[in-house]
């Protein structure tokens, strides 16, 4: 039987998969940055995706791969069988591993980890909500959701702690699932500041983007996805070249809606104006090249990719909504300007590309406020007074 160290609690978190996104993002940076006289780290990922498993793995950190494909409610009982799989290997590590603390995070490692940590009898049993969008985007009244709300509101009375990220993200718990405000934790994922704020630009990687000089670059990093809006960034662009010929757009992220919005910009006959990276790790990297951050979402928890620029002091252009606006603050560390909204986007942006020395104040700011209130130190600090 595997034991702890004398002194130290297992944590273990658990996660849908490790694809590129902000929960995982998060996952990455606890991996390397707990205290290990305090705390031994294990992670589980249900699903097959394990993308950043290297760089959690580099960490030291050991990672359980189930690598599950989770089926469809149409099909329930590979459905069933596909929880019921991950429940019980989780026990089984939490047995052998002694594990006192389990951390959820997203849905189906919230559903698994929640009721393999009750059948342990865990001491801390801590799930985190990381999105706003708590339920799928289905038509109103369907049966499926008014399941999930239930089985949630079940699962929720099982945890010690249910983490939000952002206020808005509190609020919607509160509203959605009935959860009592006392109840909720709001902890914003925090950054490693300095890795972003020390990296220098890499001429390879402007060689590798075919940069010409004096191109102006603008930035967006997300998953292609409806939340992340970058359609109405792509239909900002044709104003944004007419007031800046020499202007980009750089999507670093992929997702369900690259080929539509491919599709888009080839409608638009942006294809010299607009580059899809895909999947990225070298984000440091491309913001230490970048003029410009943007961030169009029209729904949103608390950003990694807005305080990574925020780290890197790059000048943002977002969109006012609450998970955004709760970061940013108007004209001090940014411009924000209206979701779903192309032209007020693009006024926005061209008013930072064509006043330099206002975007580069905007910029220092940003790094200063994540400094104070958003660096991972700071993040680790609550969790570490929920995990005990």
């Amino acid at each position: 039987m595997d034991t702890n160290a004398p002194g130290t609690r297992t944590i273990l978190h658990v996660i849908d998969a490790l694809n590129i996104g902000g929960a995982q993002a998060l996952i990455e940076l606890l991996a390397a940055k707990t205290p290990r006289n305090r705390y031994r780290t294990l992670v589980c990922v249900l699903q097959p995706d394990t993308t950043v498993l290297p760089r959690i793995e580099s960490a030291g950190v050991t990672v359980f791969c189930f690598n599950r494909h989770r089926p469809g409610i149409a099909r329930p009982a590979d459905f069933i069988s596909y929880f019921y799989s991950n429940i019980r290997d989780m026990v089984r590590i939490c047995r052998e591993y002694h594990v006192d603390v389990i951390h959820c995070h997203l849905s189906d490692a919230e559903f698994a980890g929640i009721i393999a940590g009750w059948c342990c009898n865990m001491e801390r049993i801590v799930t985190t909500v990381h999105y706003p969008a708590l339920l799928p985007d289905r038509k109103s009244g369907d049966i499926r959701n008014h399941l999930r709300i239930w089985m949630t509101r079940l699962l929720y009375r099982r945890a010690h702690t249910v983490i939000a990220v952002s206020d808005d993200v509190a609020e919607k718990l509160h509203t959605v699932f009935g959860l009592s405000l006392s109840r909720i934790r709001v902890i914003i994922n925090g950054m490693d500041v300095d890795t972003f704020h020390q990296t220098l630009p890499k001429p390879d990687l402007l060689k590798s983007l075919s940069v010409m000089r004096g191109q102006r670059l603008i930035t967006s990093v997300g998953r292609l996805m409806p939340p992340k809006g970058h359609r109405y960034l792509i239909d900002a662009m044709p104003a944004i070249r007419r007031g800046c010929p020499d202007a980009r757009l750089i999507l670093a992220g992929d997702g369900d809606l690259r080929k539509p919005l491919e599709n888009r910009v080839q409608e638009l006959g942006l294809q010299d104006a607009v580059s899809f990276m895909g999947s990225r790790h070298d984000i440091a990297d491309i913001l230490a090249i970048t003029d410009i951050f943007v961030l169009p979402s029209v729904s949103e928890g608390t950003s990694l990719a807005l305080l990574e620029a925020m780290s890197a002091a790059k000048p943002i252009v977002a969109t006012d909504i609450p998970g955004n606006s709760a970061i940013l603050r108007h004209h001090v560390n940014c411009l924000l300007a209206p979701p779903a909204d192309p032209e007020r986007l693009a006024d926005a942006i061209l008013q930072l590309l064509q006043d330099m020395p206002a975007a580069a104040r905007y910029g220092e700011n940003a790094y200063q406020d994540v400094c104070r209130h958003y660096h991972i130190n700071q993040t680790l600090s609550q969790l570490m007074d929920i995990w005990g």
